[in-house]
């Protein structure tokens, strides 16, 4: 990560939702570091953690075109997930930057320490 930035303010939405780069700039810290560790995990593990993910995590990666619903309109409620062959470019981005910059991957938990502290009030 260049530079710090404030995570309740995101950038924009990428235009392009197969731009690698874009993607991972509209990921915040902890999302990053997951996605990260994720890379040459199986499917069935990597699905399974992303289906485990909080609810404005897993939309997110809807939004970004990494991770799509399974299932009928019906049963919205309890719609597994499926990840996308872009999410697995992101994760092996994300792990080849994490390889590159191992302390990097500690900013990034500490960046997403100090958001949530700061969603929680406390400090």
């Amino acid at each position: 990560m260049s530079s710090p930035k404030s995570w309740f303010t995101r950038p924009a939405m990428p235009a392009v939702q197969h731009d690698v780069a874009e993607a991972i700039e509209y990921l915040t810290p902890d999302l990053q570091a997951t996605l990260a560790g994720l890379h040459d995990t199986p499917p069935a593990v990597a699905t399974a953690v992303v289906q485990l993910l909080p609810f404005g995590s897993r939309a997110a990666l809807g939004e970004l075109g990494l991770a799509m619903a399974c299932g009928t309109d019906s049963d919205a409620g309890r719609r597994s997930i499926t990840l996308t062959p872009f999410a697995y470019q992101v994760m092996a981005e994300l792990s080849a930057r994490a390889v590159a910059d191992p302390g990097g991957v500690d900013e990034w938990t500490r960046q997403a320490q100090l958001a949530a502290a700061r969603r929680d009030g406390s400090n």
